[in-house]
């Protein structure tokens, strides 16, 4: 009698600890296929990024650089500002206007060259997508 109800519980801890076995390797399974899913269409950040490939180019290796912004400073929307430095990295980018270059990033390029003449900068080089690079005229 003690060898059939050791029997009994044996078996219910086998099909238990298969049980668990087999939900983890589910849940892993689920976890694989959602991460290497690919929809073929880049995400918004892989966008931005090739949006300020063209002026990555054309700054200097290191050094300070300004920021101006309709989507976004530190104050509006700080997660465009902070991907901007993401993007630009090694090159510092401070989140005013007062430098001699300064990174344009707009929602449109149609007001570039408005908020550039209001705060007395030139444009250098309109990359056509929202993004600029602009220059203070040397007093």
């Amino acid at each position: 009698m003690i060898a059939k109800r050791y029997h009994a519980r044996a078996q219910g801890a086998i099909a238990i600890v298969l049980l668990m076995a087999t939900l983890a390797v589910c849940t892993l399974a689920s976890y694989y296929f959602l991460v290497k899913r690919d929809s073929g269409i880049p995400s918004g950040i892989v966008m931005d990024e090739n949006r300020f490939a063209w002026i990555r180019a054309m700054l200097p290796v290191r050094g300070t650089i300004g920021y101006l912004s309709d989507t976004g400073g530190i104050g509006q929307d700080p997660r465009v500002f902070y991907l901007t430095q993401y993007f630009l990295a090694p090159v510092v980018v401070a989140a005013d206007a007062g430098h001699r270059l300064v990174v344009a990033n707009f929602a449109s390029r149609a007001s570039i060259a408005t908020f550039a003449a209001a705060n007395g900068l030139t444009v250098e080089r309109d990359f056509s997508n929202g993004v600029a690079l602009l220059r203070r005229a040397r007093p």
